[in-house]
């Protein structure tokens, strides 16, 4: 007769993990999750009509509303659509920035960069606003459904150069590259790197920005070549940026670049910038 015996392995991740779970309700009771944007308490009901907190980084009814833009957007140059099938503000913005094409082969806009969800950009720029940055990059997944679809390799920011980060304290591209690919489930990856601090773009015209951004950029190592990648940052005023890293990812052997942004400023000639 074989006797069967508990092994202590089984018996400690059983208690461990019921530990860990009553933990974890318990740190919900008495620290409820609040919305990252405007501080409420987040809840939703089960079932039995049970209140229960709602994930991390979640944003309350309210401020979803608030955020989201249900308006057509061009999938090139993420500008409100234009009535047609060709999209007039695509050749716009190529002359003004004096190229040839639109390198980047679709872009995701959550919504414009105005009101709330501008003031929700200009917060994430602190180090208090991370959360609210990893909040918006989910939400930004959850309403452009088709960013799923992409079977992208890798998500990489927007990279800050290290003088500037150490000033601010974060960086909001690095933040939404990280939650954006958890979200996927793909590689998160720095790969582009900032030759130099780069001179402040705001007062400059579309042309000069792409000047100032020339040469800014390089690939660090060639792990991307071959690969379908996602460049992130937090707002998209012309695209310069976008393009000059767009620009250096295709020319060491990226397949294709897609590009998403929290907000994007409805005119390329708008100087209202990000800082």
């Amino acid at each position: 007769m074989v006797r069967k015996f508990w092994r202590p392995s089984s018996i400690w991740a059983n208690c461990k993990g019921w530990a860990v779970c009553h933990f974890v309700e318990l740190g919900q009771i008495f620290f409820p999750a609040s919305c990252p944007a405007c501080g409420e308490n987040i809840s939703f009901t089960s079932e039995t009509g049970e209140e229960r907190p709602t994930a991390k980084f979640s944003l309350c009814e309210n401020c979803v509303a608030v955020f989201t833009d249900v308006s057509p957007r061009c999938d090139r140059c993420g500008l409100p659509k234009c009535s047609g099938s060709s999209c007039e503000h695509c050749q716009r913005l190529v002359d003004q920035l004096g190229i040839k094409n639109i390198l980047w082969q679709q872009i995701f806009v959550l919504g414009t960069y105005k009101d709330g969800l501008r003031a929700g950009v200009i917060a994430g720029k602190k180090p208090s606003g991370e959360d609210l940055v990893e909040a918006l990059s989910k939400l930004l997944v959850s309403q452009r459904t088709s960013m799923k679809e992409l079977r992208v390799d890798a998500v990489i920011p927007v990279p800050m150069h290290w003088r500037r980060r150490w000033v601010r304290g974060t960086n909001s591209a690095d933040i939404m590259a990280k939650q954006i690919a958890s979200s996927l489930r793909v590689p998160y990856r720095c790969d582009i790197r900032c030759k130099r601090v780069k001179s402040p773009q705001k007062l400059l015209s579309a042309k000069m920005r792409t000047v100032n951004m020339a040469g800014m950029f390089y690939v660090r190592g060639n792990q991307l070549k071959g690969k379908r990648v996602l460049v992130v940052d937090d707002v998209a005023t012309t695209g310069a940026t976008l393009s000059a890293i767009t620009h250096c990812l295709l020319e060491i052997g990226a397949t294709v670049v897609y590009a998403a942004v929290l907000a994007r400023t409805d005119e390329v000639t708008n100087h209202d910038s990000k800082q």
